[in-house]
């Protein structure tokens, strides 16, 4: 049986409508990684205003539940076991959270909590919850977090 494809007979087929079908296909996929690369690490401002509770989520730090937000500004990212990307972000806001008393900086893991991910409909890893000092959601950040986007996020916020 000849091996087909859309309908057409693949050892039938032109050299030139191979040619242009393979260049098609890379054409497509370049432009839907271009589109993905050019919309992760941006912020999107979130309306819904939800408040955490970070008992609920079971955020610790050091070891230690944590009990208040940021005089300023949280950064809650969830991360997975196997995401490299994560502990670069999370390396960027730890170093952020050093230099600037006004923000908290906390990472949960939801490798086995999959009630989170659905809750806060994380679809990739690393996503960042941005929180105003009462720990309500004013934007989301899907991917690494880009250096302009972290500056943008604290400029919103007065103290």
């Amino acid at each position: 049986m000849p091996a087909r494809f859309a309908g057409v007979n693949l050892f039938v087929m032109s050299l030139e409508l191979r040619l242009a079908l393979i260049f098609g296909v890379i054409a497509l996929a370049t432009a839907a990684g271009l589109i993905w690369r050019a919309r992760t690490g941006r912020a999107k401002l979130v309306s819904s205003g939800e408040v955490i509770d970070l008992a609920e989520i079971g955020a610790t730090k050091d070891g230690q539940p944590v009990t208040s937000f940021g005089s300023k500004v949280t950064f809650l990212q969830f991360s997975t076991e196997i995401c490299s990307q994560c502990r670069q972000t999370a390396r960027l806001f730890h170093e952020l959270e050093q230099t600037t008393p006004d923000v908290l900086h906390i990472e949960v893991d939801i490798t086995h909590r999959m009630e989170l991910a659905k809750k806060f409909h994380i679809m990739q890893t690393p996503t960042t919850l941005v929180l105003d000092k009462r720990g309500r959601v004013t934007s989301r950040i899907g991917g690494v977090a880009r250096p302009q986007t972290i500056a943008d996020e604290l400029g919103s916020f007065s103290i």
